[in-house]
């Protein structure tokens, strides 16, 4: 069954150099039978966002099945309006992503003008929510932007309860599966909402990838065809819809501060 992990991150790490290049990013994926990936720069998430921007620009390869989301910081707009134009119609760039920082989640009233600016690509967000606190942030967010779809990385922590009835009332919310690793979590998720808007991802190299994946391969209520679609399908519709928007636009450009 073909899986896709919807959150990987780039770059070595002071415990990993599995995934610190595109070679040993394909390597690792095969070696843990994952066919495909959503990645974030880890230096983008931590620090620098245009430099970790940038270097996973050059390593995303649809071919390979290599996508990427662009970081963008709330605390700086300017900037990260300036990141969206750079590599948001680049192909492979599957949308942009948000981290809260100095355990302060990403606010609608820090974020708001950067989410305007994303409604021009037709691209999800993904928003970092691994707490109470940053899902109802991100619920705030959900509903000053019906019409963009956000995918909920760590699917609320502990407090995934939460996030799973939020995401029951706003269907432009989708909710990656890392994050706590509670047994009943997965069931809980798909009786509730529906395994269409429950997508697989790992937090690797943060986090073992096959932990995630057992709650779905041993959640006794799913079918094959929901293990299916939370493992992959819904991740390749949501990348289908990506490419369909960009054929749409006719857009694959070049920023010309990017030109040398």
């Amino acid at each position: 069954m073909p899986i896709f992990d919807a959150h990987v991150y780039y770059g070595e790490t002071p415990f990993s150099k599995s995934l610190a290049t595109r070679e040993a990013i394909l390597a690792t994926l095969q070696s843990r039978e994952i066919t495909g990936a959503a990645l974030l720069s880890g230096l983008a998430a931590d620090c620098d966002f245009a430099t970790g921007n940038r270097r996973l620009r050059d390593i995303v390869s649809a071919e390979d099945g290599l996508f990427g989301w662009v970081m963008l910081n709330a605390g700086y707009s300017a900037e990260s309006q300036e990141e969206q134009r750079r590599h948001e119609m680049k192909r492979g760039i599957i949308g942009a992503a948000m981290f809260g920082h100095n355990g302060r989640p990403v606010l609608l009233e820090d974020a708001r003008e950067i989410l305007n600016a994303q409604r021009r690509y037709a691209k999800p967000v993904a928003l970092h929510v691994p707490d109470g606190e940053a899902v109802h942030a991100g619920r705030e967010i959900a509903v000053a932007f019906p019409a963009m779809k956000f995918l909920w990385l760590a699917m609320g922590g502990d407090d995934w309860r939460s996030a799973v009835a939020i995401a029951k009332q706003h269907l432009n919310i989708y909710l990656e599966i890392s994050g706590s690793l509670d047994a009943d979590k997965i069931a809980y998720a798909s009786s509730v909402l529906t395994p269409r808007k429950l997508i697989y991802g790992s937090g690797q190299p943060h986090a073992d990838p096959s932990l995630p994946l057992a709650l779905v391969e041993t959640s006794p209520t799913l079918t094959r065809a929901d293990r299916s679609r939370i493992l992959s399908e819904n991740a390749v519709a949501l990348l289908r819809a990506v490419a369909e928007s960009e054929e749409e636009s006719g857009e694959d450009t070049e920023d010309e501060s990017d030109a040398e």
